[in-house]
């Protein structure tokens, strides 16, 4: 059994409750009466004014507690430059003193002060005594950190002489007597004990914390010190202890007194495993009406500012700064403070809770009163956005529209971001190099231009994207969205759920659908793949979204249904894998793009640049509303004069992929590019090679029915088979609103058809950013949605209804005439994607010409890179 020398419970009784303010506007009591402009300070209502009190409105009082003498030293530098007008230009601001966390999240939530530098364990306490309030009328948020706050981490540490032979795992701590920090510190002792205890399983070791200065949370670290000289010396029969990296380094640097580095270094083994990182410091402020305002709403938005305000400035400061690189580098910065992110994996509130000190689920997550206070983000008093889904195209409008000042908050049901790319079928990645699939403004630096990066990459990329903009406060993860109603006035309700069944109802002003393309909550079947047709069948039928692992397929007759990109890779995946045998069958023949035109020039070289683009639109016509003008004079001419060319290309294209005739050819059947419309797919060569071989047997033909051990087709031929895979795609799906708005979409068989594919023309305050729209390099092209959306959305774009009805009707006249019907077929843009793209850049005011000069203009391929700085300039113009 676990036993613990002391509980936190136990602790408060012991603590001090004095609070000590320390020179509050000591340092301003100047007989000054001259501003720095040389203006009269005693006129202006916004500047500290001698021997007056500021209001609660104007005050900006911050909190922290006094856990070394520098506190007082840092936090004077920092009032310096948040005062001065050449700095934070935040006359009001000043700092207290606390002597324990306890207090000073007491006087937070009470509004006695506007922000609280907290620890972690502090802010959970904050965030479950503010939703515990009765008025119900505030959250706390996360506003800024430091660059040394992210990813804390604790270590396992034992005595080299009591562990059996050299293996340093964990489970040699099984009936240790463990020494830690104090028991309230999250480093020292939480959420390392909660770890050996719960993940490890380890309950019948005995722990000894070491108690000092409770109340301040481990701060301190003496206790953690004495944790190690205890293990050191043996005290009490003490192996191994659990103690912060951070204090751990100090100790083998020799900064610890008492600690000696080479004894230590040479007796102590640091044990393999570790437990979870979290982050650790923030600045903690209240969201909605604040106490110190009376909760009037009046209020609400000054209250608000004045914490953006300060955040912005903290944000702001700059290391290189001379003025600001010795409060900075006091205060432990490496390089530069941070927007929010706290403990995003839970592991402090985890190790809280199972000690019955706080609630099961991160209150200010859940609530409809997410704000985020960083620079990147909102400014306040915005309207309030729903984003459903925080995959590539959800996060880039959460980024996108903060930075206009939405006070934004995204949902997903998912433990983490990132939509289809968390997890997908065998052998998943992205068929375009990575060049043409990366975030504007942030290079996919894991992956080498020019290759293809897998879906685990792409995941890593997208959780890089996250971090890097701060956008973790905005994302409501875990918490599905079930319910989407309009109101009258034109708002929405939304009722979300979350994982531990948890329901709320929310209002928001509009709502931004980014659920994607593809949902793998909603497969496409054949109507085979259940009931009576299929009820003889002994073997099993997936759909590609559930084929996760090789030993799913290894030994057994594959059959892969489809033609598309995911059947394809699972009929290559299957015989990767050691399947007795793979079978293909395809519907009809379809086009597949090779990656190297006549195996040396890159696809995106011709269907990128704007010289193929063009070429492409003198076969179709002009994008209605995006290509200029004069692509109409070039298609009454390019019509006649580009079939022939296309001809050669198909012929190009059937003889790379050996192809050229036969049942599973698409020559003389159907032209590329109406082809491509319907089917796209950008190929290698490893289909061809695996049906050259005969590893692969690609069929031209249905399932008609089943027997025991395989599947009939129409033709009558029997194909044995013990697992059916349905690369058939998804299918859409908008159930989650309301029948009222549902009838007002009017989704038609060929799809949903929109405004710029962004925004519905019956529905106001509704958007679909990615979900609508299908480009070649979709990221970025989501990033540029997202940018229009917010420019919309602020007003700065001019859109009146009938003009917008108008275009959606040339484009479905358009798009009607000649491509593919199909369920996509209203959000299609793929080879016409760089004249949408000038749209876009058009009406947000920027230049559509990204390239240096004209023959890179109309040669060179458009990628991602070539519209970094186009969000940037969202969040600079706010």
């Amino acid at each position: 059994m676990l036993r613990v020398g002391s509980s936190l419970a136990s602790c408060a009784s012991r603590r001090r409750h004095d609070v000590l303010i320390n020179r509050v506007a000591a340092r301003s009591l100047s007989t000054s009466t001259t501003s720095a402009d040389g203006g009269d300070i005693s006129s202006s209502s916004n500047r500290w004014q001698f021997l007056v009190p500021p209001s609660p409105k104007q005050r900006l009082l911050m909190g922290c507690v006094a856990y070394d003498p520098a506190v007082g030293q840092i936090w004077d530098g920092m009032k310096d430059y948040l005062t001065s007008s050449s700095g934070g230009n935040l006359p009001h601001f000043d700092y207290v003193l606390f002597t324990n966390y306890e207090q000073q999240v007491s006087a937070l939530v009470d509004g006695h002060i506007d922000v609280a530098w907290n620890g972690p364990v502090a802010h959970v306490m904050a965030e479950d005594l503010a939703a515990n309030r009765q008025d119900d009328v505030a959250l706390v948020q996360s506003c800024g950190m430091r660059d040394v706050d992210r990813d804390f981490r604790s270590v396992a540490l034992m005595k080299r002489d009591c562990l059996e032979g050299e293996v340093g795992t964990v489970s040699a701590m099984k009936g240790q007597t463990i020494a830690t920090g104090s028991s309230d510190s999250p480093q020292g002792h939480l959420v390392p004990v909660d770890w050996l205890v719960h993940t490890v399983g380890i309950d019948d070791s005995t722990i000894i914390p070491h108690e000092y200065d409770l109340g301040k949370h481990g701060d301190t670290a003496v206790g953690e010190i004495e944790a190690m000289k205890a293990m050191l010396d043996g005290t009490g029969g003490t192996s191994a202890a659990l103690v912060s990296e951070m204090m751990y380094q100090r100790g083998l640097d020799g900064a610890l007194d008492g600690i000696d580095a080479e004894e230590l270094r040479d007796s102590v083994v640091q044990l393999r495993e570790s437990p979870p990182v979290f982050d650790h410091c923030s600045f903690d402020a209240l969201v909605g009406d604040h106490p110190s305002d009376g909760g009037k709403s009046t209020d609400i938005d000054s209250h608000r500012g004045k914490i953006g305000a300060f955040s912005n400035a903290v944000l702001a400061m700059d290391i290189q700064d001379p003025c600001q690189t010795t409060v900075m580098k006091l205060e432990g910065i490496k390089k530069q403070w941070m927007g929010p992110r706290v403990d995003p994996g839970g592991a402090v509130r985890t190790a809280l809770n199972r000690r019955g000190l706080a609630s099961a689920g991160r209150s200010n997550t859940f609530g409809s009163q997410v704000r985020a206070f960083s620079s990147s983000t909102a400014s306040f008093g915005g309207e309030r956005v729903a984003v459903l889904g925080a995959g590539v195209s959800g996060l880039q409008s959460v980024r996108a529209l903060r930075a206009k000042g939405f006070d934004v908050t995204a949902y997903d049901p998912n433990p983490s971001v990132g939509g289809l790319w968390r997890q997908n079928y065998l052998s998943y990645g992205v068929q375009v190099p990575k060049q043409l699939y990366e975030f504007p403004d942030l290079e996919f630096s894991e992956v080498e231009v020019g290759q293809f990066p897998s879906g685990a990459e792409v995941q890593k990329y997208v959780e890089r994207y996250v971090d890097h903009f701060n956008l973790g406060d905005s994302i409501a993860l875990n918490t599905s969205v079930t319910k989407v109603t309009q109101n009258e006035d034109g708002s929405w309700s939304v009722k979300i759920k979350t994982k531990d069944g948890k329901e709320e109802d929310n209002q928001f002003d509009k709502i931004v659908v980014a659920t994607g393309l593809y949902s793998s909550k909603n497969p496409s079947l054949p109507g085979w793949a259940s009931g009576e047709t299929a009820a003889d069948f002994n073997g099993e039928i997936l759909h590609t979204s559930q084929v996760l692992q090789a030993e799913q397929i290894a030994g057994k007759k594959v059959v892969v249904v489809g033609n598309g990109k995911s059947a394809v890779d699972l009929a290559v995946a299957s015989s990767n894998a050691g399947a007795d045998s793979v079978t293909l069958l395809s519907r009809n023949a379809h086009w597949a793009t090779p990656r190297l035109i006549a195996d040396l020039i890159p696809f995106q070289y011709v269907f990128l640049s704007r010289l193929g683009q063009n070429l492409v639109l003198g076969l179709t016509g002009p994008l209605p509303g995006c290509s200029p003008s004069h692509s109409s004079v070039w298609y009454s001419v390019g019509q006649y004069i580009m079939p022939p060319i296309f001809k050669v290309v198909e012929l190009l294209f059937a003889a790379q992929f050996r192809n050229v005739t036969g049942p599973t050819s698409p020559f003389n059947k159907v032209g590329v590019v109406e082809d491509f419309y319907g089917y796209a797919q950008v190929l290698d060569y490893s289909l061809r090679d695996k049906v050259k071989s005969g590893e692969v047997d690609w069929k031209v033909g249905a399932i008609d029915s089943f027997e025991s051990d395989g599947a009939v087709l129409a033709d009558g031929e029997n194909v044995s088979a013990d697992l059916v895979i349905c690369g058939t795609g998804f299918q859409k799906e908008y159930s989650v609103f309301d029948s009222a708005t549902r009838e007002k979409l009017n989704i038609e068989s060929d799809g949903l058809w929109l405004f710029n594919h962004t925004v519905p023309t019956n529905v106001d305050n509704l958007a679909f950013v990615g979900s609508e729209l299908a480009v070649i390099s979709n990221i970025s092209g989501y990033g540029l949605q997202a940018a229009w959306l917010s420019k919309l959305w602020s007003g700065e774009i001019n859109a009146n209804k009938q003009d917008m009805e108008s275009e959606v009707n040339e484009m479905k006249e358009w798009k009607r005439k000649w491509m593919p019907n199909t369920p996509s077929r209203s959000s299609l843009v793929l080879l016409h994607q760089i004249h949408w793209y000038d749209r876009i850049m058009r009406d947000i005011g920027m230049k559509a010409s990204r390239k240096s000069n004209f023959l890179s203009e109309w040669f060179m391929p458009y990628e991602s890179s070539d519209y970094h700085g186009v969000l940037t300039t969202l969040e600079e113009k706010k």
